[in-house]
C-alpha cells in the first residue's frame, strides 16, 4: 500500500537525520536525498510470507519500480517458440539480440553521415508548432486513431479506481492532446462523470479548433486551449498545484531537448503534491529511428519526419534524470519492448517504446510527520525500555528498523492511526498496542509522556521572533531598497524602539517593515509573513534572511575596507558575506570550512551574494599554518626595505555548538545535543579553535560566537581561553560592547558582563552568544 511506502520514507529520513548525515529538512527537500523505492520493495517483501507471493498488479498498487505495465491482450503474450511468432500480431516483451543491438546502433551511426542541412534544420527547431499546425490544418481529425487501450496502460484515470475514491474531483492534463484521440476516450469511459474535469493542451492552434468543433465536447468537463509547454502558462491553464494527473503520450519526444527541462518545469508547477505523470514516449532505436534515411538526423537523438514534425528518442536513465531533476520518484517505468507482427506479408517490426509513472512527492506530509515522529522520540525511547514492547524491534514486518517503529507509534498514540496501511504493518503494534498505551499512561503520571511533550510546543509557540532581513549593500545602497520596498507597497515605520521591542513586533502588520535600533542595515518584518522566501528581492538576494543574532559576529568585528578577515569555520556563509558587505567588497575574507559540500554550497551562496573578496576553501583549521604567509604576512610595498606587515587582523570565530539555541530548530528534537558528554566535547574544540585563531600574527579583533545557550560552549570557553599564557598575554575581553544590548552573559561569570546573550524571550531572536577579544599590544613594529 502507498502509506507503507510512505512510513518507510519517513524512516529513513529519521535514520538519516539521527545519523547526523543531514537535518530534517534537507533530508526532505534536498535534492540529493534520494528514498530508493527498490529498497521499500525489498524491505516489505523481506521475511514476510504473505508478501513474498504478491505479484504486482496494474493500478493503485503499492509503488514498485520493477512493476511493468500490463494491458489485455498486450502486456500478457510472450514469445517462447519463434516457430509460433506469426500466430499472433503481437509480442511483448521481446529482448533483442546482440547482433540486434549491434545492427541498430550501426545504423544510427550511418545516419550521422546523412543529416538535415543547417539552414534547413534552423528552420524546422525555429517553429515547430508550425510544423503540427499545418499537420492538423491538412488532416483534420482522420488520421490518429482513438487510445481506447489508455485504461488499460493507466487504469488511474477511471475515476472509479480506489486511488480516486477520496477525490471530489478528478483533474487531468492531456499534454499534446491533437484533435482529441485521448480526451474523448477518456471521457465515454468514465461516463461523462462529473467527477472528472479534462483539460487538453496542445501547441497547434488548429488541433484545438477541431477538438472544440466536435459535437461530444463538453465545456462543463472539459477546457482545452492552446499552450506551447515551454512556454509560460496561458490564462487558461489549471491553477498551479491542482491537478491529480498529468499525461503526456509521445509528447516530450515532440520538444527540442534544450526545452524539455523548462517544459517539465511548467507542467510539475501545475501538479498536485501527491499528483502522477503518466508518460509514454519514443525509446532508443525503436523502428521509426531505426527506419529514417537521409535528411532526417537533426541532431544527436533528434529528427524530422517527412511533414516537418520533430520526434525525439530517449533512452530510459535519461528521462528518468530529467524527471529526478525536478524531485519526481518513479513508480513505474518500463521500456516496453514489443514485435509487432504482419502475418500477411510475414514481416517482422521491432517497436521501443518508454512507458512510465512518476509521482510528485507530498513534501509538506513527509516534513511534518518526519518532525512529529522525531519529535516525541524520547517518549518512543522510554516505552521501548517495557521488558515486553521492546520485542517490537525484532518483529519480521518492520526488518529490525527502529526508525519504521518510531512513526508507527507515533500514528498510534499521537497521529491518525493505522487504518491506511497494510495489515502486516499494522500487526507491528496493534498485538502489543493496550500494553503501549498503558506504559505511556504512567510516564505521563510522571511528567514524562506524550502531553508533557505537547505542553512544551506550546509554550515555544508563545515566543513571536520577527523576520529579519539584512539588505545586501554589495548589491544595491541601502537608500535603493528602501525606496524600491516602498514601490512596492511596504510600509516602512522608522527604526525600532529598543525599549517597546516586543509589543511593535506582536502588533506588526504583513506589510510593514522597522529598521533594527542595533544592526546596521538590518530590516524587521511581520513574523506571519507567508512564503517571504519566494519573495523576489529574497530570492535574488537583495535582501538576505539572517537572524538577527547571527548578524552581530561580522557587526561587531567591524572590519574596514581594504582589511583582511579571517572567517574559521565559515560555512553557509552568512557571516562571511555580512564582512564583505561590511568591507563594501575591498580587501579579503578567507572563508574556510572542513566539510566539502558545505564549502560548495558557501560558494554558491557567495558568488549569489555578488561578494567579491572571499575565497571559500575546504580545511581543517585547527591544522592550519596560521603563520602561512598567504595570510599572515607580506612586504611592505610602502618601504624599500624587508619590513614586514601582517594581513589578517580580523577573525570570526563561529565553531560548531549543540545549536541549542535555535528556535524550531529541526535537528534539536532528534536529541542528545545537550548530554554532558557531547557538551564537554564541544566545549574543547571550541577553546582550541579559539586559541589557535587568537595565534594568528597580526590579529587586532576576534568575534566568538556560538548558536547555543548552554555556558558549556560560551561562559566556559571564554574563561578557559583567557586562562591561556599566550592568550593572557595579548589579549583582552573587551568591555562594554554594544552598551545599549542589556542582555549580558550570565552574572556566575567574572566574564559574564563583558559578553552578549540572545535569548528568544527577551531578545525576539534565536539564543545566541557574543565575546569580542582584542590585542593589547603591538607585536610587529610597522603593523600600522
Amino acid at each position: 500500500m502507498a502509506t507503507d511506502a510512505l512510513y518507510h520514507e519517513v524512516a529513513e529520513i529519521i535514520r538519516c537525520v539521527l545519523a547526523k548525515e543531514k537535518s530534517v529538512r534537507n533530508a526532505v527537500y534536498g535534492s540529493s536525498y534520494k528514498v530508493s523505492f527498490n529498497n521499500i520493495f525489498r524491505i516489505l517483501t523481506q521475511k514476510s510470507p504473505i508478501f513474498v507471493e504478491v505479484r504486482p498488479i496494474m493500478g493503485c498498487a503499492e509503488e514498485n519500480p520493477e512493476e511493468k505495465p500490463k494491458c489485455n491482450p498486450f502486456g500478457t503474450r510472450f514469445l517462447t517458440d519463434d516457430a509460433k511468432v506469426f500466430e499472433h500480431n503481437a509480442w511483448d516483451d521481446v529482448e533483442w539480440s546482440e547482433e540486434q543491438q549491434e545492427e541498430a546502433k550501426r545504423i544510427v551511426e550511418n545516419q550521422q553521415s546523412m543529416k538535415v542541412d543547417e539552414e534547413k534544420a534552423m528552420r524546422l527547431l525555429s517553429a515547430p508548432a508550425d510544423q503540427w499546425d499545418a499537420f492538423y490544418a491538412h488532416n483534420e481529425n482522420r488520421f490518429f486513431k482513438d487510445r481506447n487501450w489508455l485504461l488499460k496502460e493507466f487504469p488511474e484515470l477511471d475515476v472509479n479506481e480506489a486511488c480516486n475514491s477520496e477525490k471530489e474531483t478528478v483533474k487531468i492534463l492531456e499534454v499534446g492532446c491533437g484533435v482529441g484521440n485521448t480526451t474523448f476516450p477518456l471521457m465515454q469511459v468514465n461516463n461523462s462523470s462529473s467527477r472528472l474535469f479534462l483539460h487538453s493542451c496542445d501547441y497547434a492552434p488548429n488541433a484545438i479548433r477541431v477538438l472544440k468543433s466536435q459535437e461530444a465536447y463538453d465545456p462543463e468537463k472539459m477546457n482545452a486551449f492552446v499552450w506551447d509547454i515551454t512556454q509560460p502558462t496561458p490564462q487558461e491553464a489549471p491553477a498551479p498545484e491542482s491537478l491529480d494527473y498529468i499525461v503526456c503520450i509521445y509528447v516530450l519526444s515532440a520538444i527540442h531537448p534544450d526545452k524539455i527541462r523548462k517544459a517539465l518545469s511548467n507542467l510539475m508547477s501545475l501538479l498536485k503534491p501527491g499528483g502522477t505523470l503518466l508518460l509514454k514516449d519514443y525509446g532508443r532505436y525503436d523502428l521509426t529511428q531505426l527506419r529514417f534515411k537521409k535528411d532526417r538526423l537533426i541532431e544527436g537523438n533528434l529528427y524530422c519526419r517527412g511533414d516537418g514534425t520533430l520526434v525525439y528518442f530517449f533512452e530510459m536513465e535519461e528521462l528518468e534524470a530529467l524527471l529526478g531533476e525536478f524531485g519526481m520518484k518513479k513508480k513505474v517505468m518500463h521500456v516496453d519492448r514489443r514485435l509487432i507482427v504482419n502475418r500477411a506479408k510475414q514481416v517482422k517490426m521491432y517497436r521501443q517504446w518508454i512507458q512510465g509513472k512518476f509521482l510528485k512527492p507530498n513534501k509538506k506530509a513527509l516534513l511534518r510527520l518526519s518532525c512529529e515522529s522525531l519529535k516525541f522520540r524520547p517518549v518512543f525511547d522510554e516505552i521501548l525500555k517495557d521488558k515486553e514492547l521492546r520485542k517490537m524491534k525484532n518483529d519480521p514486518n518492520i526488518n529490525g528498523s527502529v526508525d519504521l517503529l518510531y512513526v508507527l507509534m507515533y500514528e498510534t498514540l499521537v497521529g491518525s492511526g493505522l487504518n491506511r496501511c497494510s495489515q502486516e504493518m499494522k500487526s507491528v503494534i496493534s498485538r502489543r498496542a493496550t500494553r503501549m498505551k498503558e506504559v505511556e499512561k504512567e510516564l505521563g503520571a510522571d511528567g514524562r509522556g506524550i502531553k508533557s511533550i505537547k505542553e512544551a510546543e506550546e509554550g515555544a509557540k508563545k515566543i513571536v521572533i520577527p523576520r529579519y532581513a539584512r539588505i545586501n549593500t554589495l548589491k544595491w545602497t541601502v537608500e535603493e531598497a528602501l525606496k524600491t520596498l516602498e514601490t512596492e507597497e511596504w510600509k516602512i515605520l522608522g527604526t525600532a524602539s529598543v525599549e517597546k521591542f516586543p509589543e511593535l513586533v506582536a502588533n506588526m502588520k504583513e506589510d510593514e517593515i522597522y529598521k533594527d535600533p542595533h544592526v546596521e542595515n538590518l530590516l524587521i518584518f511581520a513574523p506571519n509573513i507567508q512564503n517571504f522566501h519566494e519573495y523576489w528581492m529574497v530570492e535574488q538576494r537583495y535582501l538576505i534572511l539572517q537572524d538577527k543574532a547571527s548578524c552581530l559576529p561580522a557587526f561587531l568585528l567591524n572590519p574596514r575596507p581594504g582589511s583582511q578577515v579571517f572567517d574559521t569555520c565559515a560555512a553557509p556563509g552568512m557571516k562571511t558575506s555580512h564582512a564583505a558587505a561590511i568591507m563594501d567588497n575591498q580587501g579579503k575574507v578567507w572563508a574556510m570550512d572542513r566539510a566539502a559540500d558545505r564549502v560548495a554550497t558557501m560558494k554558491q551562496l557567495l558568488d549569489g551574494s555578488k561578494v567579491a573578496i572571499a575565497s571559500a576553501f575546504c580545511g581543517d583549521f585547527l591544522k592550519t599554518d596560521v603563520t602561512d604567509k598567504k595570510f599572515s604576512k607580506v612586504s611592505n610595498p610602502c618601504f624599500l626595505s624587508k619590513i614586514l606587515i601582517f594581513q589578517v587582523k580580523f577573525a570570526i570565530v563561529d565553531p560548531p555548538c549543540s545549536g541549542s539555541g535555535i528556535v524550531k530548530r529541526m535537528d534539536e528534537i532528534t536529541g542528545g545535543n545537550a548530554e554532558k558528554e557531547r557538551l564537554e566535547k564541544l566545549k574543547n574544540l571550541q577553546a582550541m579553535i579559539l586559541k589557535h585563531a587568537l595565534k594568528l600574527p597580526g590579529l587586532k579583533r576576534a568575534v566568538y560566537s556560538t548558536c547555543s545557550i548552554h555556558e558549556e560552549e560560551n561562559e566556559q570557553v571564554v574563561d578557559e581561553v583567557l586562562l591561556d599564557t599566550y592568550v593572557r598575554q595579548n589579549f583582552v575581553l573587551k568591555k562594554d560592547v554594544l552598551p545599549e544590548w542589556t542582555h549580558r552573559g550570565l552574572s556566575t561569570y567574572e566574564v559574564g558582563e563583558h559578553c552578549l546573550r540572545a535569548d528568544p524571550k527577551v531578545t525576539l531572536t534565536n539564543g545566541f552568544f557574543v565575546a569580542v577579544f582584542e590585542r593589547v599590544k603591538k607585536d610587529q613594529e610597522g603593523e600600522e
